[in-house]
């Protein structure tokens, strides 16, 4: 039996192996390709992600809003188990805490772009949805985001105008 490939099918069997090799090429980086700057190898954002945090602010809302169903948020003060180097605003500085914020609703979409939490026109990072995709979490070494009465929104890739806010703005003041 002899089978004979179109012009067509050829196209697309190159297109998913394009794919394929890409996915496997982004599962393989894996938590290192999120590492936002960080020099030191040996803390990942997973690592930071499973730290122990303290509560900073929490969000109150019960209201979904938007095409993500946004809820509410919370942001936590990491303290890392040692000093590091990170680049913040292009500049490289010795860090020895993280902050995580986290975006409730969902159930969150997976998709091909990364999801990006902002704090009013700021990206504060790539987020990762947890196993339920009912959050997601970032964190940022950029302490000066962090300011009462900004706005906190969520993306998917880095276009700000597909931003949907969350209906409550940042209160520092509320922490536990």
């Amino acid at each position: 039996m002899r089978i004979e490939i179109c012009d067509g099918d050829r196209h697309l069997l190159r297109s998913m192996s394009i794919a394929i090799g890409l996915l496997l090429l982004m599962i393989a980086s894996g938590p290192h390709a999120l590492a936002q700057n960080v020099n030191d190898e040996e803390l990942t954002v997973v690592d930071l992600l499973k730290l122990q945090g303290k509560v900073l602010a929490e969000g109150k809302n019960t209201r979904p809003v938007g095409q993500f169903n946004l809820l509410s948020y919370r942001v936590e003060e990491l303290q890392l188990p040692r000093s590091m180097k990170v680049e913040v605003k292009g500049q490289q500085v010795q860090v020895d805490k993280a902050w995580r914020i986290t975006v409730t609703g969902g159930p969150f979409p997976v998709r091909a772009l990364p999801a990006v939490i902002w704090i009013d026109d700021q990206i504060a990072g790539h987020g990762v949805e947890n196993e339920r995709l009912t959050e997601i979490r970032a964190v940022t070494f950029d302490h000066s985001l962090l300011r009462t009465g900004a706005t906190i929104s969520l993306s998917y890739g880095e276009d700000k105008d597909d931003r949907v806010r969350l209906p409550e703005k940042l209160n520092l003041s509320g922490a536990h």
